[in-house]
């Protein structure tokens, strides 16, 4: 068959024998993939869908030219990126290829991740071409690029405080600015999520109030003869707003205010002729009530350093 002149005809089998062409010459894998070489990753415990900055695109030089397809020009996989590879020990995440043609991919978590077991995870990533041919031979990887990703938190730990239970003493009368401190953790690895962020005093109407970092004070003067001992129930609340799993028994005692004087003796002493020796105060000491032996009352004598007791009396005992 001749053509004659440059009819259009001829012009587009010129351009399809051209593409053909190129076509041909494509089908030599030439190239690497290309990737970036760092990647940052956010995925949030007990899911799998990493969100990665760049997203995860290879790009392969050899890939045909577009508008070829036009033309039912029969592609080849030249240029097409057939998967990526994750290097390192027991890497939690696999990566996939989305669209061979375009490169796209993803990363994801083979299963949950926890979040205070590791905070976060590092490895590298390959990219690797399809080769040549229906066989895949002369396939090519890219460079390797690090991917660092970060597992966020979410709140699914409470509060759990470290005693089973609390209990002070107090003396009546006096204000306390603290009269113990209860504690709780969160084992959430967050900041946000494993703060106390509040504690509570659950029991109602009685005189104590506790602070956000778990000090508890009296609000009132206290009373022995009204009431000798409060229970209180406490919880705790962690900056996510969950509850502690179990609140706390927090118990108060009231003592009577502390008065100077001698104890550990008896008044009254019995003994019986021809017995022996008696020890008259083995146990006796001057309670102070911690204030200096100076400002106690000159009826608790202080004479020369040695403390002598109120009157007391000695019965003798006879035997009929």
């Amino acid at each position: 068959m001749r053509f004659r002149g440059n009819t259009p005809f001829a012009s587009a089998v010129g351009l399809v024998l051209a593409l053909l062409c190129a076509v041909e010459a494509a089908k030599v894998n030439k190239h690497k993939p290309w990737i970036e070489t760092t990647y940052h990753g956010i995925v949030t415990e007990n899911d799998d869908k990493v969100l990665l900055d760049p997203p995860l695109i290879a790009l392969d030089k050899d890939a045909p030219l577009r508008y070829a397809e036009s033309f039912e020009v029969t592609l080849t996989e030249e240029g097409e990126i057939c998967g990526f590879r994750i290097h390192g020990q027991n890497v939690p995440f696999e990566a996939v290829v989305l669209d061979k043609s375009t490169g796209e991919g993803v990363i994801r978590a083979k299963d949950k991740l926890d979040c205070e077991l590791q905070k976060e995870h590092t490895f590298t990533i390959q990219a690797y071409d399809c080769g040549e041919g229906p066989d895949g031979a002369n396939m090519k990887k890219s460079h390797k690029a690090t991917v660092h990703i970060q597992v966020n938190d979410i709140n699914e730990y409470s509060p759990v405080f470290k005693e089973k239970s609390y209990k002070a003493t107090v003396i009546e009368g006096k204000k306390y600015d603290s009269i113990l401190k209860v504690e709780a953790v969160d084992a959430d690895c967050s900041f946000q999520f494993s703060q106390i962020c509040n504690y509570e005093i659950v029991t109602p109407d009685v005189p104590f109030t506790i602070d956000k970092d778990g000090f508890i004070k009296n609000s009132e003067k206290l009373s022995y003869g009204k009431e000798r001992m409060y229970k209180l129930t406490v919880t705790a609340y962690d900056c996510g707003k969950n509850r502690a799993s179990e609140d706390v028994l927090v118990k108060i005692s009231v003592k009577p205010t502390c008065k100077p004087s001698w104890q550990g003796f008896n008044k009254r002493i019995e003994y019986e002729p021809g017995t022996g020796s008696l020890a008259l105060f083995p146990s006796i000491h001057l309670e102070t009530c911690d204030e200096p032996i100076t400002s106690i009352k000159k009826r608790e004598c202080v004479t020369f350093g040695l403390f002598f007791p109120p009157f007391y009396s000695l019965v003798l005992i006879t035997k009929n």
